[in-house]
């Protein structure tokens, strides 16, 4: 049977890895019952599931013309992740537009959004954004080809934006430099490091 994936059936599941009230901070925080299942969740996928690297080379087959990043950061975050630049993009070049994609480990749940990188010269500010659906149309190829092998591979629901975006104001994700108050359900089932 698979678990419920509402929101407030999701802020339930987060609150069990993450204790409540604290900041990351604080000399408890690593000590909780929640903070140690968490620890246990990360070192048990720290080497990356069977079923991942077999995504990822599924992955890198669908777009053989785009570079591609494998974003996991084990131990960190409860999150596989994997980047999906433009087609004929070569590290270094200034402007890097991708698709990214983020699936967790603490539910069968993913997330897709697009990323735009320009840096624009020396000394001048980027150029940079974050988006999710609606996706601009140079993106929705690749999102919608990703969505596809995420959903063949592993089963998994993807959260739209209202369900990523639902405010869990008593958590601080373990690795996130935020006050109590500010997280949502994407920084806690996935990462709130994205750029």
């Amino acid at each position: 049977m698979k678990p419920e994936l509402t929101a407030d059936a999701l802020v339930q599941l987060v609150h069990r890895y993450y204790p409540v009230g604290l900041h990351t901070a604080d000399p408890g925080y690593n000590a909780t019952e929640e903070a140690q299942r968490l620890t246990r969740l990360l070192e048990a996928n720290a080497a990356g599931s069977q079923t991942w690297k077999g995504f990822y080379q599924r992955v890198r087959g669908e777009f053989p013309d785009c570079s591609l990043w494998d974003t996991t950061v084990p131990l960190n975050d409860p999150c596989y992740g994997c980047r999906v630049s433009q087609p004929g993009f070569f590290p270094g070049d200034p402007r890097y537009d991708s698709v990214v994609c983020l699936l967790s480990q603490l539910a069968p749940v993913y997330a897709i959004y697009a990323a735009h990188l320009e840096e624009k010269g020396p000394g001048l500010p980027r150029d940079h954004w974050l988006c999710f659906p609606p996706f601009p149309p140079e993106y929705q190829s690749r999102e919608t080809r990703l969505a596809k092998l995420i959903e063949s591979t592993f089963g998994y629901t993807r959260l739209p934006n209202e369900v990523l975006f639902t405010p869990v104001p008593d958590l601080v994700p373990r690795m996130a430099n935020f006050s109590v108050g500010e997280a949502q359900l994407i920084d806690c089932l996935f990462t709130p490091n994205r750029w």
